[in-house]
């Protein structure tokens, strides 16, 4: 029964935080560059909830994506750092915490070490060059970009 609580805090919860840090750091190459992000989303589906260019998704707890007018002007080197935004933001967000809290790889006390882990999962997953049901991984779109 704790892992079924467990496993439904850390997806309603947890996860959507996860993802809101991880679009933030791709958001934030973008402002720096000088882009105009058009819609900032967290999750999948239909919209729920719509404040000005920030959408909650139907799944909110799956992901999310970051859109931007101006994406193409972006030359490789600041496409780079807007694709790595996300992983970079969820490192360093694990990072701090784990040096805060003494976190202990695979040892879940509480729901922080959970996020944790999950965020240190999350930065593993978008570095691998994959097609998912939602787009390509950062890693994916790296490839793609230095491929042409």
């Amino acid at each position: 029964m704790d892992f079924l609580i467990n496993f439904i805090i850390i997806t309603l919860f947890i996860s959507p935080i996860i993802a809101l840090i991880h679009e933030a750091g791709h958001a934030f190459f973008l402002k720096i560059f000088g882009a105009k992000v058009s819609e900032f989303s967290i999750g999948n589906g239909n919209t729920l909830l719509q404040i000005n260019n920030f959408l909650i998704k139907k799944v909110y707890f799956f992901g999310g994506r970051v859109f931007s007018e101006n994406h193409e002007k972006l030359s490789k080197s600041q496409k780079t750092f807007y694709y790595l935004g996300g992983v970079f933001f969820n490192f360093i967000s694990a990072i701090v915490l784990h040096l805060l809290t003494g976190y202990e790889f695979l040892v879940f006390r509480n729901y922080l070490d959970s996020f944790i882990f999950v965020s240190y999962l999350t930065v593993l997953i978008n570095l691998i060059p994959l097609n998912t049901i939602i787009g390509a991984t950062d890693g994916k779109q790296l490839i793609e970009l230095y491929k042409n």
